[in-house]
């Protein structure tokens, strides 16, 4: 797969190209973790684990907490909404 790229709007949103959406059959609404680090950007489609996974992920997160803080921060609002949700 070619390169291609995108724009930021006024408003901040940037679109997801139609032949990615389609290589990773992204739907409308589908939620992504946002991990920040310099001067790149990492989209990380979200999907709930097993409730018996969240230790590991917890753990795992913590680790890396001194890395990426924006990952973190991000992360436990997921994790927030999911646990309001059960």
């Amino acid at each position: 797969m070619f390169p291609i790229t995108t724009t930021l709007s006024s408003r901040g949103q940037v679109v997801i190209p139609l032949q990615v959406r389609q290589m990773l059959h992204l739907e409308p609404g589908t939620e992504f973790l946002v991990v920040a680090k310099g001067d790149t950007v990492v989209l990380q489609r979200f999907a709930e684990p097993p409730w018996r996974e969240f230790d590991k992920i917890t753990s795992e997160a913590q680790r890396q907490r001194d890395n990426v803080d924006l990952a973190m921060l991000a992360l436990k609002k997921v994790m927030d909404k999911l646990r309001r949700n059960r």
